[in-house]
């Protein structure tokens, strides 16, 4: 098995006020809609890229008292994540078992899970390791288990009315290198985190592995300029807009640009100050289970 060694990059992203509120209120949606449909007990969750433990954290703060004796399996390719996700998960779960694999060769014991949670890490794979993926989730589930994801980097996360802002930053992004003397090299494939693929997309493929979808729904958030910063430093998401571009200087770029594209396309809020909304789309499946009669998935 493969897995990538290089040092684990920190994504201070996933630690703005933005995140923290959007991602929060999504696993209340999913705790929600388990607690609706009769879930008593998580006994053991499993935490799909778990990078440094956002997400679990957020499950297990906003999960019910009765749900207080939660184990968790963490799976993430980088092993110096999951050294940090540790440290700072001992607190919010009685026992945490680490797994150093990518999430499309996971092979846990058969019917050991209760919840799996994928937080923001979908749309990094392929269809086809999706698809791998969701099979070896499956494979952990125990019938009528709980399957949750979200994901920023879908085809409709971005408003029509947003698009503009994009449109600039790569203008923007493109004249800055230029003007450093930066020339675009061709290269083979684009990062699959920027193919978005559609809400659909997803939909078709939870119900062809066995999965019954619960809830879809997509939720704004308000991403302002310091976040917008922090997300033209991924390099899959730099690399993606400036395709053809070392990488490094793809960031740099992005974050250059940045403030230009917000001041002419931003909106204002309250306080004046200029954001880009940004759409989440949350899903909460189950394996094995029947809807409620008359139930009909939410969006």
């Amino acid at each position: 098995m493969t897995i990538q060694q290089d040092k684990y990059t920190y994504e201070p992203f996933a630690q703005t006020a933005e995140y923290l509120a959007v991602n929060a209120a999504i696993v209340r949606g999913w705790v929600d809609v388990m607690m609706q449909k009769g879930t008593k007990q998580v006994e053991r969750l499993l935490d799909v890229a778990t990078g440094v433990g956002t997400m679990l954290e957020l499950f297990a703060e906003n999960a019910p008292k009765q749900w207080d004796n939660l184990s968790a399996v963490c799976v993430d390719m980088s092993a110096e994540a999951l050294k940090l996700a540790s440290a700072r998960l001992s607190r919010v779960v009685s026992d945490l078992e680490l797994i150093h694999s990518k999430a499309e060769e996971m092979n846990l014991p058969e019917k050991s899970v209760d919840v799996v949670v994928w937080g923001n890490g979908i749309h990094y794979l392929d269809p086809k390791g999706q698809e791998q993926a969701l099979a070896a989730i499956k494979r952990a589930l125990k019938p009528g288990g709980w399957f949750c994801f979200n994901s920023a980097f879908y085809a409709e996360s971005r408003p029509p009315e947003t698009l503009p802002f994009y449109l600039l930053q790569v203008r923007k992004a493109v004249a800055y290198l230029r003007s450093m003397g930066i020339q675009r090299q061709e290269r083979e494939g684009r990062a699959e985190a920027s193919n978005f693929l559609p809400r659909a997309h997803y939909e078709e493929l939870l119900k062809r592995l066995g999965f019954t979808i619960e809830e879809v729904k997509e939720v704004p958030a308000r991403v302002y300029k310091t976040a917008w910063e922090q997300i033209s430093s991924f390099h899959q998401y730099a690399a993606g807009a400036l395709h053809g571009y070392q990488p490094d200087a793809a960031v740099e770029a992005m974050r250059q640009a940045v403030g230009p594209a917000l001041e002419a396309h931003g909106q204002k809020d309250e306080n004046n100050n200029l954001y880009i909304q940004r759409n989440w789309l949350s899903v909460i499946s189950r394996l094995g289970s029947q809807p409620l009669p008359g139930a009909q998935p939410t969006g």
